[in-house]
């Protein structure tokens, strides 16, 4: 008879005992360690060897023996089965016929940019370190969000005369919260859309993908902004679309530019855009410029995705209206999200387009994940309802304006020249001028190391090799005094 060296030290995780000391051992039968017909440990020497009780070791043998490894003979003891289940037996043969198909796996996902790996760490991510300062883009205040009010909507959705929130929805989405949304976005945006047009996703991306899928091949022509939103062009990379470059200047994308192109036989099926703030420059797609872009996909046939990523943050001037607002012809595909205004692990976010669209995005998204969180809809859709969404988009806009001029006063004040001097006129974050006896890298390495993360969005561009010399850092995630604190480290740092 074996000694057993059970593990039950390694699992502190909540396993149960007895299934630390099952898995022990069946991990060597597995390995070989144990072999089939060799006898182990009584339950009553093993429990007195590891400690335990009695009945703890039994339970463990008892799971063994209903899986098929252990065998118990009536007045002889316990036993390694004869013959041990297959799929678990030949678990080194398997692995050993799935190498191809794990290459074929690993070839076949779309891993997202470098500048997003951090979404593919399995631990959550860890908070910083006490003292240091993250520049995060994009970010919310997290701290400012309305909890108590909150807290309150997601409870009326828990009574028990609501229990079927719990239930099965529609692949759609929560019609009180589309028609919110549509509401909301005729007021705000000026879009004059129906909860008809309107589909519930889980972000953002989640909609960029949906109409990426149904409307992209392999080798189809998309055009987007260069510089532009990393999120995007993975998404059109993994369809294995062809990209081709829009240039950005002071007034957004260039329309001329798209206009060469399809003179040239350019056939795109997509154009990105990000005319509220583009990413990552934050400049504004001008009146004029809209209105070409339109008529362009208008006549050549092709469709225009306005990502409106963080519109509802506009410190200056009146907004101007999305395109989705002034689009006759239906060739707007206009998706947005809650994460920046409200939180980022919400992951709720819409699309809104054209009936058509819509429902072939309905009939894919069923395959997906079959239908967006009910029990968040209507939170949220109370929240909208309630006057407490846009409450707390005009408190977190004063307070965003706060930090953003703070901040900017502090770097003109002891770095002139480092923030702009004309500032887009709204956005969650900044591109800040690298001082010129600094490289980028140079630069962010000393922010760095006094405490400060800033971020090089270089990969944003086409050619990255040829980026300006600019770091972006975002402004709203923290506090008001930490904003500034965070400007004085960088002016110390880059002097």
């Amino acid at each position: 008879m074996p000694d057993l060296l059970v593990d039950i030290e390694t699992a502190r995780d909540g396993t149960p005992l007895y299934q630390r000391i099952a898995d022990s051992i069946r991990a060597d039968v597995l390995a070989g360690r144990l072999h089939r017909g060799e006898r182990v440990p009584s339950t009553r020497s093993l429990a007195r060897e590891l400690k335990v009780n009695r009945n703890t070791v039994a339970q463990a043998y008892d799971q063994l023996i209903a899986e098929g490894f252990l065998a118990g003979k009536h007045g002889s003891g316990t036993f390694v089965a004869d013959e041990l289940p297959q799929a678990n037996f030949s678990v080194r043969t398997a692995q050993k016929q799935q190498q191809p198909l794990r290459r074929v796996a690993l070839a076949n996902s779309p891993a997202p940019p470098p500048f997003y790996q951090r979404v593919l760490a399995p631990e959550n991510p860890q908070p910083p370190a006490p003292g240091y300062l993250d520049l995060r883009l994009g970010a919310p205040d997290i701290d400012a969000f309305p909890l108590r009010q909150w807290r309150r909507v997601v409870g009326n959705q828990l009574l028990v005369t609501r229990r079927y929130r719990m239930n099965y929805g529609s692949a759609y989405g929560l019609q009180e919260l589309r028609e919110a949304i549509a509401a909301y976005l005729g007021r705000a945006r000026g879009i004059d859309c129906t909860h008809r047009n309107v589909l519930i996703t889980s972000g953002s991306q989640q909609g960029l993908w949906l109409a990426t899928s149904l409307l992209v091949g392999a080798g189809d022509q998309v055009l987007m902004e260069d510089p532009g939103y990393l999120g995007a062009a993975s998404i059109f990379r993994a369809v294995r679309a062809d990209l081709r470059p829009v240039p950005v200047d002071s007034e957004g994308a260039q329309p001329a530019a798209v206009a060469r192109m399809l003179e040239k036989g350019v056939r795109p099926k997509l154009l990105h855009l990000t005319p509220s703030h583009q990413y990552p420059t934050g400049v504004s797609l001008s009146a004029g410029r809209r209105m070409e872009m339109l008529e362009l996909a208008a006549r050549h046939g092709f469709m225009i995705v306005e990502d409106d990523y963080d519109s509802e943050f506009r410190y200056e001037g009146r907004p101007l209206r999305a395109l989705a607002g002034i689009d006759q012809s239906g060739v707007v595909i206009y998706v947005g999200s809650f994460s920046k205004v409200m939180y980022p692990s919400l992951r709720v976010g819409f699309v809104v387009a054209p009936d058509w669209l819509i429902e072939a995005m309905v009939g894919l998204r069923w395959h997906i994940d079959f239908m967006p969180p009910m029990l968040e809809s209507a939170a949220l859709a109370q929240f909208i309802a309630d006057g407490d969404f846009e409450r707390h988009l005009r408190r977190m806009r004063s307070q965003y304006a706060d930090k953003r001029k703070a901040l900017v006063d502090v770097l003109h004040d002891k770095l002139p020249g480092v923030a702009p001097a004309t500032l887009p006129p709204g956005g969650m974050k900044l591109l800040l001028n690298v001082p010129p006896k600094l490289t980028r890298e140079q630069a962010r390495e000393r922010a760095h190391k006094a405490g400060v993360r800033v971020y090089d969005q270089s990969a944003c561009h086409f050619e990255p090799g040829k980026a300006p010399n600019v770091l972006t850092i975002g402004f709203t995630s923290l506090p008001l005094a930490q904003v500034v604190e965070a400007g004085e480290r960088l002016a110390a740092a880059w002097t």
